[in-house]
């Protein structure tokens, strides 16, 4: 019975194979931890329990970019203007129109960390979102139809649509994961409803597709309006009603893509907590408003992305630090909210929006409407840093990567944190490029393959993106320990690049505990190889605060066979010498490209794991099972000894009962 299910086992990985398909390499980003540069930190099991299976989160995500900038930038060489920079660096930018594009052309609030990309040709920053928001617990991407205008217009970006469901396809293929894809169709009746056609007969009915869908009650979902829609949608779909507004909901089976906290939820007949919205900011003043609202005094009023319940800045700089934008506390407010009520699906407002059109007539709805519209004209749903809700890290503002990570933490609190599948096993390993001592070294560390950095994509207007930094593909990790080191293994895709390269295969290294060094780069003590590395040996450095660094041991010896490395880092250059338990957190990163800056970790070379997350190792214990190979093979002699000696006693006390009774 065991050799035909091995063989079927067999057969299924050649069959596999042979369609070109990697079987699935799960890297348990669920277990991966984080310390943001805010200093706030992934939550324990203990605080959060297990993976709840019957949660979800989506979040808002635009591919609009290319689309709706092409008339913008055939129209204005300047194109793609970025309206927080001329606010900072114009001081007549309220009043001088030069500054500015012409009336309904697009503006960025601010620039992307990835650029200015268009995602109809640019595969890198597709595979990069999809490996981010995977890791930090997304579901499902909810693609923005809000302002689809039927007939295969410039709102359908059919393009771009296409080109991120193929390479959401070929990542998949690959072994990896994606999240899956549903549609915000357009507010109104009819055209929401043949929004939702136009997208059955392009891409739903096509079978290379079908495994992309969020399935929700066992069908695809789709937010769309049901009214116009053909008996043959309506049986395919899971349909649920977008509500455009920021108020509670009116009806069941309606899902609110942003709200006014204190949020309320969506509901059905069944379900009275289905769905609740979480937003960054809201684009609302006294009623629904632009983001650039002023009141009569010139203050800007809507809810940013600092404004909670308790606080509101009045500022009549749009850019002003003041605000301390990248703490993230209208986001956090909602946040705290959503979990409180603990929905089945957290609905997320936005990922990746970035442009707004520049209005000299604001429509009637809006209550900047009331007022004259200023030089600068009116910008409805992003304005600047604070006046916008991108959760895509971003330097604009000095925002980072603080939202994105606020985000994945959140997002575990919710729906909990993974086990890893296997303990720590204290083990003595021989430094010599051997690695066959690391085969019952079952807990393995995994990373995403086939992600290192190469770029080559055209952007938004005359941008053009190049990045030749990926080297060193990292596959698997592994740690262990016994009373006087830390041994480290790496493994990657391909041999490993000579050890003579710039930034060549950095560990950082952050120790928990009492007594742990108490100064640190993005909460990383140690960081191993940044300098001195020869052959056989390199350098481990301890911060003396943030991106300054001086020796701790400078003879870590090390061991390279082609795409495997082993490490020995001994306990007390760690400051773990004196200690039955370790609690360490650590990342590998290649090919680092500009020294001390964090957002290197999204940006080059390659990561283990990925973004500004690490892995964790505990051993706790009394190290009873930490001992050298001799005392091991001492004591086992012993206990053989022993139990041979019992057995001799019992057999002589049987011989004399036999005696005794015979």
């Amino acid at each position: 019975m065991t050799r035909k299910i091995l063989a079927i086992l067999l057969c299924l990985l050649m069959a596999a194979t042979l369609m070109g398909n990697t079987p699935f390499w799960d890297t348990y980003p669920d277990t991966w931890v984080l310390i943001d540069e805010l200093g706030r930190e992934t939550p324990t099991a203990k605080e959060t329990g297990p993976v709840r299976k019957d949660k979800y989160v989506v979040i808002f995500y635009h591919i609009w970019h290319g689309d709706f900038m092409a008339p913008t930038v055939s129209s204005d060489p300047q194109a793609p203007r970025n309206v927080s920079r001329i606010i900072r660096e114009n001081e007549d930018w309220h009043t001088n129109t030069k500054l500015w594009g012409p009336n309904i052309s697009y503006h960025y609030w601010g620039e992307p960390l990835f650029g200015y990309y268009d995602l109809a040709n640019d595969e890198y920053v597709i595979r990069k979102h999809a490996q981010m928001l995977s890791d930090c617990g997304v579901d499902a991407i909810v693609i923005d139809y809000s302002n689809y205008m039927g007939g295969g217009g410039m709102g359908y970006t059919k393009k771009a649509l296409t080109n991120l469901l193929n390479v959401f396809n070929k990542i998949r293929s690959e072994g990896k994961k994606t999240p899956q894809v549903m549609f915000l169709c357009t507010w109104g009746l009819s055209e929401s409803a043949k929004a939702a056609q136009d997208f059955y007969n392009d891409f739903y009915t096509k079978k290379e597709y079908k495994d992309l869908w969020f399935i929700y009650e066992g069908k695809p979902l789709i937010l769309a309006h049901p009214d116009y829609m053909s008996d043959e949608l309506k049986s395919f779909f899971t349909i649920r009603k977008p509500y455009p507004f920021y108020t509670p909901v009116d009806a069941e089976n309606t899902w609110p893509w942003l709200s006014l906290y204190p949020q309320e939820p969506g509901y059905t007949q069944d379900n009275p907590c289905e769905v609740v919205s979480v937003g960054v900011a809201q684009n609302w003043s006294e009623s629904l408003d632009f983001m650039s609202s002023q009141d009569e005094n010139g203050n800007f009023i809507a809810r940013g992305r600092s404004f909670t319940s308790k606080n509101q800045k009045l500022l009549k700089n749009p850019t002003s630090s003041e605000y301390e934008s990248a703490k993230g506390l209208n986001f956090q407010e909602s946040f705290d909210r959503a979990i409180e009520l603990d929905p089945t699906v957290i609905f997320v407002t936005a990922f990746n929006e970035w442009i707004a059109a520049r209005f000299l007539d604001i429509p009637d709805w809006a209550a900047l409407s009331k007022n004259p519209t200023p030089p600068f004209g009116g910008f409805c749903d992003v304005f600047t840093t604070e006046f916008s809700r991108d959760i895509e890290p971003t330097r604009e503002g000095g925002l980072n990567d603080n939202f994105y990570n606020q985000l994945a933490i959140n997002i575990r609190r919710f729906k909990g944190t993974g086990k890893q599948k296997h303990e720590a096993k204290p083990k003595t390993i021989t430094i010599d490029g051997d690695f066959g001592d690391w085969d019952d070294i079952h807990l393995e560390y995994r990373d995403d393959m086939y992600d290192i950095s190469v770029r080559d994509a055209k952007g938004i207007g005359k941008n053009h993106y190049i990045n030749t930094s990926g080297r060193n593909d990292f596959k698997v990790c592994k740690v262990t320990h016994d009373n006087n080191n830390v041994y480290f293994y790496v493994e990657t895709m391909e041999p490993l690049t000579p050890f003579d390269g710039p930034y060549w295969m950095n560990l950082f290294i952050r120790v928990k505990g009492k007594g742990a060094h108490d100064k640190s780069w993005e909460g990383f003590q140690y960081i191993l190889s940044r300098r001195n590395v020869s052959e056989d040996y390199t350098r481990l450095e301890r911060s003396t605060g943030g991106w300054n660094w001086e020796i701790v041991y400078d003879y870590v010896e090390y061991k390279v066979t082609e795409n495997k490395m082993e490490l020995a880092i001994p306990r007390y250059a760690l400051g773990i010498d004196n200690t039955k338990n370790i609690d360490i957190e650590f990342k590998w990163f290649d090919n680092m490209q500009h020294e001390g800056d964090p957002l290197e970790f999204y940006l080059n070379g390659d990561t283990a794991p990925n973004q500004r997350f690490a892995y964790s190792y505990r051993f706790i214990g009394d190290n009873k099972g930490d001992k050298s190979p001799a005392l091991t093979i001492a004591l086992g002699a012993g206990l053989v000894v022993l139990s041979i000696l019992i057995v001799i006693v019992i057999l002589i006390s049987n011989k004399k009962k036999r005696g005794i009774n015979g």
